[in-house]
């Protein structure tokens, strides 16, 4: 007992003593950023900042944002110390900007311009500005049903099993989880649905929190997304062509 009572009082310690250490590093960061001119403006080192159109790209930012998940458990191990989690969940904004952009990966696949492009590879303006509009446009927009129905239209995806399953389980993962229970126009009803919402009963004069709480295991949707850009990574030889033309250059 005496042995066990040492090592919780040296695990304490060490507790407190990254606590103390991230509290001075916390406070050291908080005073460079009251450092930092008050006018401050990123600015890349030449030219302009402008939309990326590399599928690959669009897939995995989708994907971090999945990995930006809820966590409700832990594993707890021996002496208190907290093991991996267990069980989370992606919050509706969350998984619907992280669906929207990988969503907008797949479409952005089907243009061979795209495909082709590199780390260094350049676009001029005009055409930037042309598929920027497509991908703000009602075609496609934020309204993630919207979005499946353009992806869905193309042959590559449609003709492929593994892909054709991937769309219909996210578009059922959309409306049994994460459709917008939110009253707007058609414009701004999935946007504004990313906002906190709370229930009203304006007949009652009564109100509560928002209810719509349930979400599937976030593991398991990650795991879905991950399956499905390597599947589009075979369907359209993404990473192999991209190194055949690093070769080339």
């Amino acid at each position: 007992m005496a042995g066990h009572e040492r090592r919780h009082d040296v695990l304490q310690l060490i507790i407190e003593d990254n606590r103390r250490d991230n509290e001075k590093r916390f406070n050291t960061w908080c005073d460079y950023l009251l450092g930092l001119p008050t006018d401050l403006e990123l600015k890349p080192k030449f030219g302009e900042v402008d939309i990326e159109l590399q599928p690959l790209r669009w897939m995995t930012s989708g994907i971090d944002l999945i990995q930006s998940r809820k966590i409700t458990a832990y594993v707890q191990l021996a002496d208190g110390i907290q093991g991996p989690a267990i069980s989370s969940y992606l919050p509706y904004p969350v998984f619907h900007m992280a669906t929207e952009l990988f969503l907008k990966g797949l479409w952005l696949c089907h243009y061979a311009e795209c495909r082709e492009i590199t780390d260094s590879s350049y676009i001029d303006a005009d055409k930037r500005d042309g598929y920027s509009s497509k991908l703000r446009s009602d075609e496609l927009g934020h309204d993630l049903i919207q979005i499946l129905s353009q992806v869905r239209t193309i042959p590559e995806y449609r003709s492929d099993p593994a892909a054709a399953r991937f769309l219909e389980l996210v578009d059922r993962i959309v409306r049994g989880y994460y459709f917008p229970p939110y009253v707007a126009d058609k414009r701004t009803r999935w946007a504004n649905s990313r906002y906190p919402k709370r229930v009203y009963d304006d007949v009652n004069r009564k109100a509560q929190a928002e209810s719509y709480a349930q979400y599937p295991e976030a593991e398991w949707i990650e795991i879905l997304f991950q399956r499905m850009e390597q599947d589009a990574d075979r369907i359209w030889q993404l990473r192999a062509g991209l190194a055949a033309r690093d070769a080339d250059e």
